[in-house]
């Protein structure tokens, strides 16, 4: 991998590790989790409103391979604390863009 890019990614990734710490402290909300799709009105409308309050989009790519690492790096690093079963993976996506999201219980 070239060494840039390998920069560019880890300083997305630092960004919005920061971003979803912010909105995922734990004296503000309840429950949360990660995730991405390509359409976030239709995921949140068919999985979260009856559990969650809440859709935050957190990153836009049209890269699925980098969209993919970073969930699987966030899901990691909140594991112990987030409602994520697995660390990614979840299915088909779809066409991009792709959206990097997190859902909040208040």
């Amino acid at each position: 991998m070239n060494v840039f890019r390998e920069i560019k990614f880890y300083t997305v990734l630092r960004d919005i590790r920061r971003q979803l710490s912010a909105y995922t402290r734990q004296d503000r909300i309840r429950r949360f989790k990660i995730g991405i799709t390509n359409d976030p009105e239709r995921r949140y409308q068919q999985a979260y409103t009856n559990e969650y309050d809440e859709m935050i989009l957190l990153y836009r790519t049209s890269s699925i391979n980098f969209v993919s690492w970073l969930e699987k790096e966030l899901v990691s690093h909140n594991w112990d604390i987030s409602d994520n079963n697995i660390a990614g993976g979840g299915g088909n996506i779809g066409a991009p863009p792709y959206y990097l999201y997190v859902v909040i219980r208040y």
